[in-house]
């Protein structure tokens, strides 16, 4: 199977949109958190609608899951950063 350039730039779009509204949603503890949740599905239910093949929507899913996580330590480290700036200045040092 033969796979176009813009179709890994979509693959590769959604699935940072769809992880990162994820991260989103795990770390926001307001109630717009579950708007975040929606917005997922949605974005899910539109690749899936555009891409039909099965390889294209695990390697979706895959990706999504790997954005998630890659997005949760950014913003885990940035938060211990701004929590703890006087471990970040003694490590300058």
């Amino acid at each position: 199977m033969k796979v176009s350039v813009s179709t890994v730039m979509w693959l590769l779009l959604y699935a940072l949109l769809a992880g990162g509204s994820l991260a989103l949603f795990s770390t926001i503890t307001t109630f717009a958190k579950y708007l975040f949740s929606l917005l997922t599905v949605y974005i899910g239910i539109r690749f899936f609608r555009r891409f039909e093949t099965i390889g294209l929507r695990i390697t979706f899913i895959v990706l999504a899951i790997a954005m998630y996580f890659l997005i949760v330590v950014i913003i885990a480290m940035f938060q211990f950063i701004r929590d703890n700036p006087d471990v970040m200045q003694a490590a300058s040092l």
